[in-house]
Formats: structure tokens, C-alpha cells, sequence
């Protein structure tokens, strides 16, 4: 199963050349991960960071970019779980042109959940877990 977010190509998002500026491409994957949450967690992100304290740093990432996105596209954004450790999860993006689908960027993104004051790796809370399970592909 998957989660699709679908994101607006901004003005602040493109560079000179007027194509999405490659660091972008990062934000629009955990802007998908945000709305993931606002959809489908028992809670938003503002709440887990700012009253639970807990949080997902990224630790790896591998990517490639295929396709040009452009001001003013729409970017479907896939999100998927491919594997859930004890602390850990890797999460992998397809950003995809709405217009004629071409996939534009591919990422493999590793997190781990921490403890915002210690941190320190926690143990993935076992409601988000449930939550993401629901996202892991096979």
C-alpha cells in the first residue's frame, strides 16, 4: 500500500533554469511525510514534535532524478514503507508529473525515531507503528 500526496511546483521551488532546484525534491518528500500524518496518524507532526518530543531524523538517502518538474506542475508524491526496524524506517518516494505521469525523482530515505531533547534512537511508538505498517510494501 502507498500514500499520495499531491504538491503544488512553486515559484520558491524552481531555479533559474525554472525546474524544480534538486534540494527541493527532499522537501516535497517530507511534506508528503507531514501530510501522511495529518491524514492517517493519531496524530499531526506539529503534535509528535512539539508535545510528544519524538521525531524522525533522516540518516541515509539515495535518489535519482529523471524528469524535470517545472513551475506550476502538480507532483504526485508516493510514499511507501519498505522495511520497519525497532527505531528505524525506510520510506521510498516516487514524485511523478500529474500531467503525463512521468516520474521525475526516486528516493530511498532511511529514518530513525528519537527522542528530541535526549537525542537518542527511541523505540518506534507502537501507534505509529500500526499506522506506518499500514504503508509497508512487500
Amino acid at each position: 500500500m502507498s500514500y499520495t500526496s499531491v504538491q503544488k511546483i512553486r515559484f520558491d521551488d524552481v531555479d533559474g533554469a525554472g525546474i524544480v532546484y534538486y534540494p527541493r525534491f527532499f522537501h516535497l518528500c517530507h511534506a508528503a511525510f507531514e501530510d501522511f500524518f495529518d491524514d492517517a496518524a493519531p496524530l499531526s507532526y506539529p503534535e509528535m514534535i512539539n508535545d510528544r518530543r519524538r521525531g524522525f531524523p533522516t540518516v541515509a538517502i539515495t535518489s535519482s532524478f529523471t524528469a524535470p518538474l517545472s513551475y506550476g506542475d502538480l507532483a504526485l508524491v508516493t510514499l511507501s514503507v519498505t522495511d520497519i526496524g525497532t527505531s528505524s524506517m525506510k520510506l521510498h518516494y516516487d514524485i511523478r508529473r500529474k500531467r503525463d505521469a512521468a516520474l521525475s525523482f526516486a528516493a530511498d530515505i532511511t529514518t530513525v525515531f528519537i527522542d528530541l531533547d535526549s537525542k537518542k534512537s527511541q523505540p518506534l511508538d507502537e501507534d505509529l507503528r500500526q499506522v506506518f505498517e499500514t504503508l509497508l510494501s512487500s
